[in-house]
């Protein structure tokens, strides 16, 4: 009888290590990346890491293209489908992240990398406040206006149709009152609104405007990088507590290379996408110093107004900090 008993009390002990251990989750992700581009083939080669390395505990579904724009990916994330997601302006989640997009504010893709690691425990904390846990970085090159006419000055640019995200109605108030001619999409609806007129300008890195054909409608880009797009992908923290603490530093090493690699094949992928475009008849228009400096003063004033309205001000002050002592640490 007590050997039966000590058996007995062995198993219930035993028990919950084992659920545990067999704990595992089933994960959509959710893009508005279309089929086949680099980042949809990363995150599909992530999801079989995940799945070989946790012995089928964890599967990622990736699916590309699943949403019009990523504040209805947002929306539907908190909903609960997916559970996961990729966000290439990570705004739609938290104003917090709009000083990563802020033009002219880095001049590097080290200098932006430094401010990102630095203020990642504060954007933890900014998703762990909206029920997600941060997986990785993406970076999507440099964000540069590619226009359907010549632009040589900002009052050119300001003469522009120029695209700007739906649904993010402060930066639409700050366009107008910025003296532009903002008109707001979904990304998928960017190349509708280049055939049909109704936008003509556009800010994006070189290979989304060569990934979605934008460049077909606006065969004038200008030398003139604005800032880096940093993604994210996040996960809801409901999903992953499904997943064993073993299991979770696996899926997030494998994240991490996956971050690693895309920040180091980024600016060989800028710059093969603009040699593409230019042998398809892109034209570069190429600033001198001087008119590269007048267009960066005046941004740089238009944008101050951020601070505050657009980005919370300890958040921006915070980047400011970082920026400026990696730049005194140089």
């Amino acid at each position: 009888m007590r050997s039966r008993l000590f058996v007995i009390t062995v198993a219930l002990i035993l028990a919950p290590v084992v659920l545990l251990a067999q704990r595992g989750a089933r994960i959509q992700l959710g893009s508005v990346l279309p089929a086949n581009s680099v980042w949809d083939k990363a995150l599909k080669e992530m999801a079989s890491e995940w799945q070989r390395e946790t012995d089928g505990r964890v599967q990622l579904r990736v699916l590309a293209g699943s949403v019009k724009d990523e504040g209805s990916l947002a929306r539907r994330l908190k909903a609960g489908r997916p559970q996961a997601a990729v966000f290439g302006l990570p705004g739609e989640i938290d104003e917090a992240f709009n000083v990563l997009s802020i033009p002219f504010f880095f001049e590097s893709d080290e200098e932006a990398f430094h401010v990102v690691e630095k203020l990642t425990p504060m954007f933890e904390e900014v998703l762990a406040d909206a029920g997600l846990v941060l997986l990785n970085w993406g970076h999507a090159g440099w964000a540069h206006f590619f226009t359907a006419d010549r632009v040589e000055t900002f009052d050119d640019l300001r003469r522009t149709k120029l695209y700007t995200a739906a649904g993010d109605e402060k930066m639409l108030q700050w366009y107008k009152e910025s003296g532009f001619n903002p008109e707001p999409l979904a990304v998928t609806d960017v190349l509708l609104g280049l055939n049909t007129g109704l936008i003509n300008a556009y800010p994006t890195a070189p290979y989304v405007a060569l990934l979605f054909q934008w460049y077909d409608k606006t065969p004038y880009m200008l030398d003139v990088p604005l800032t880096p797009i940093l993604g994210i992908t996040v996960v809801a923290e409901r999903t992953w507590n499904r997943v064993s603490a073993e299991d979770q530093q696996t899926l997030l090493a494998s994240a991490k290379r996956l971050e690693q690699n895309l920040f180091r094949d980024v600016p060989a992928q800028e710059r093969q996408s603009i040699a593409e475009m230019k042998s398809r008849g892109l034209t570069v228009v190429e600033f001198d110093d001087a008119a590269r400096a007048s267009f960066r003063a005046v941004a740089d004033g238009l944008t101050a107004t951020w601070r505050g309205t657009i980005i919370p001000a300890d958040v921006y002050d915070l980047a400011l900090r970082e920026r400026n002592a990696f730049r005194a640490s140089r």
